[in-house]
């Protein structure tokens, strides 16, 4: 095996780090039951009551490093969750103002791997007062059959956790439970591999007939646990259907260790990393590393991806989140530390390996159908292109559509396009963060008219109709549509449609727009603080060291309306240059070159 550097201790230095910052924000001088033992998350101001998961963590790091500290802050979370969050029935409320139970599938998990593998490090009394508390969280889930018709997540790591509490309390009725919940999570993989299920109705389809799908909770919380749970079943028809499923998800990745969710059902939640509640992909893809070594190169690509976006002990939602100071949820850490800890506990750092990431091998264009989306890898750059049109929960605002360029990343110059949401809302209050600073805008690229009192934009347009032309010199997206509002209403006659054409070349892509009225088109490029911004007539240049990012414009006149000035979003934690491009008798035509 060959590692660069420190990477085959990379879980381990990461779990030190996060977990050394979660004790130091965990409550112990104040003497208020209902406080003592949380942890402080600074970005909201808030104890998360999910705070919970650490205990796992804290417990691997006290047996490893022999620190008592750790072990007494396991203890206090604990008591801490039994008197805010723990209720009668057995269950974990998300949080001290949610009523929302399906979470106990968390902690009934985190808890179980607590005392399997460090168990040993707790005195009797303590040990089995933990246990019959798993108990009373298994019963609840037995029971709770809102995990049929909710998210695929929840049926996904519930029969995981019926498994675990099966094997751990020699209890068959959990097992058989699990059976159920495998059963129901495997018959929502498309032919393809796609998982679908992240909205409601779960096998639901669209108008367009697509299916609901968010990336970021497939590959870091569903597709781990079936994983797990194919490994302690052993059933070879399972473990050949989730393999080709985390084979299919690697297109997802990027070669950086980032994951694309950039039109996701739940892309309010999306992180350059993954998602902000999920626990991380890389125990799942280390696991079956057994059986696909290549698996091992997606994990190491996202754990240096994690480790580049940690600073001063915190996880960031990416690297403008961090360089504007805007405060990280803790949530991120203690989520994605239970499986540092489990990928530890197994022994599974040998699986670790370098490669290429598969998006980057699959020359040419790849169409999901699910999805109604394409991703096209041309020379050293990728890019998406979405027409997705399945809205979560009725929520407007959420995903681009409209065929949006919503993804662009390049070998040299990294991140350069993404679509964040429509507009930034707390969807999920107490899994979300408000953004403390100026500047939080909407940075997906998109056409755009404001009558004054509406605004019309591409990306608001679930109708649109995508093609595609495949050749070796070019790959051409066609996009037709209508600019839509927020609710969905067009813009009529021929004043509202628009055509956008993308010609992916190998020196980079040309965009071809004709709309009507004023449409401006709004194109805003990725940029990091280190970048010289120059404008002249018919060219915009953002020259770093590592690459030259040049917008040459052809028809149509570019403005930076906020000058020098980079505007910034949490989904998914990235900063950019508003440029506007302002239409020549309708048409706005230029290269974008990198």
């Amino acid at each position: 095996m060959k590692w660069k550097n420190k990477d085959n201790k990379i879980c381990r230095q990461l779990l030190k780090t996060w977990c050394d910052k979660l004790l130091e924000l965990q409550v112990k001088e104040i003497d208020d039951a209902d406080l003592r033992g949380g942890i402080l998350c600074p970005a909201c101001g808030r104890i998360h009551g999910r705070c919970l998961d650490a205990i796992y963590p804290f417990l691997y790091m006290a047996d490893k490093d022999r620190e008592p500290r750790y072990l007494e802050g396991a203890k206090l979370l604990f008591e801490w969750a039994e008197r805010c969050v723990s209720r009668v029935d057995g269950s974990y409320i998300n949080d001290t103002n949610s009523e929302w139970k399906g979470t106990t599938v968390f902690a009934v998990i985190q808890l179980i791997e607590a005392l399997q593998y460090h168990g040993h490090l707790l005195d009797e009394e303590t040990y089995c007062r933990w246990k019959e508390r798993i108990s009373k969280g298994a019963e609840f889930l037995y029971s709770f059959r809102e995990f049929e018709v909710c998210n695929i997540n929840y049926c996904s790591t519930n029969c995981l956790a019926m498994e675990l509490c099966g094997r751990f309390f020699k209890e068959e009725k959990y097992r058989k439970r699990g059976q159920e919940l495998a059963a129901l999570a495997f018959s929502r993989l498309a032919e393809s591999g796609l998982l679908y299920g992240e909205g409601r109705p779960t096998d639901g389809l669209s108008p367009k007939g697509c299916r609901p799908v968010d990336v970021g909770y497939n590959i870091e919380e569903s597709l781990p646990s079936l994983v797990q749970y194919v490994c302690l079943t052993g059933d070879e028809k399972k473990r050949a259907a989730i393999s080709k499923a985390l084979q299919f998800h690697s297109l997802f990745f990027l070669d950086d260790g980032g994951i694309d969710d950039s039109f996701g059902t739940r892309n309010y939640k999306w992180t350059y990393w993954g998602s902000r509640t999920s626990d991380g992909c890389a125990l799942g893809y280390l696991q079956a590393a057994d059986w696909e070594p290549e698996f091992g190169v997606i994990a190491l690509k996202n754990l240096r991806l994690l480790e580049k976006c940690t600073y001063e002990g915190f996880l960031f939602p990416g690297f403008a989140a961090c360089e504007r100071k805007e405060p990280a949820c803790v949530h991120h850490m203690f989520s994605h530390a239970k499986v540092l800890a489990g990928i530890l506990d197994r022994c599974l750092e040998h699986n670790l390996q370098e490669g290429t990431a598969p998006r980057m091998k699959k020359e040419g264009a790849v169409q999901v159908p699910e999805l109604d989306s394409y991703f096209i890898t041309k020379s050293s750059y990728t890019a998406t292109v979405t027409g997705y049109d399945w809205e979560y929960l009725g929520l407007p605002g959420g995903h681009a559509s409209g065929g949006t360029l919503s993804l662009l990343w390049d070998q040299k110059a990294g991140l350069l396009l993404c679509a964040g949401m429509c507009q930034y809302s707390l969807r999920e209050a107490n899994n979300m963060q408000l953004p403390r600073f100026a500047g939080h805008q909407c940075i997906t690229p998109r056409l755009e008219y404001n009558s004054g009192e509406t605004v019309y934009s591409s990306m608001y347009d679930y109708k649109s109709v995508l093609t595609c032309e495949n050749s070796e010199e070019e790959i051409v997206i066609r996009v037709q549509g209508n600019l839509t509002d927020i609710h969905r209403n067009c813009l009529f006659d021929k004043d509202g449609e628009y055509l956008i054409e993308y010609y992916f070349g190998e020196k980079g892509i040309r965009i071809c727009i004709n709309a009507g009225l004023k449409a401006t088109f709004i194109f805003p490029v990725v940029i990091r603080q280190e970048e010289k911004i120059h404008i002249e007539p018919g060219l915009v240049s953002l020259q770093a060291q590592n690459s030259n990012k040049k917008i040459q414009i052809n028809k149509g006149t570019p403005v930076l309306l906020n000058g020098s000035e980079m505007i910034y979003n949490l989904v998914p934690g990235a900063e950019a240059l508003k440029v506007v491009m302002q239409p020549d008798m309708g048409e706005i035509d230029f290269f974008f070159s990198f």
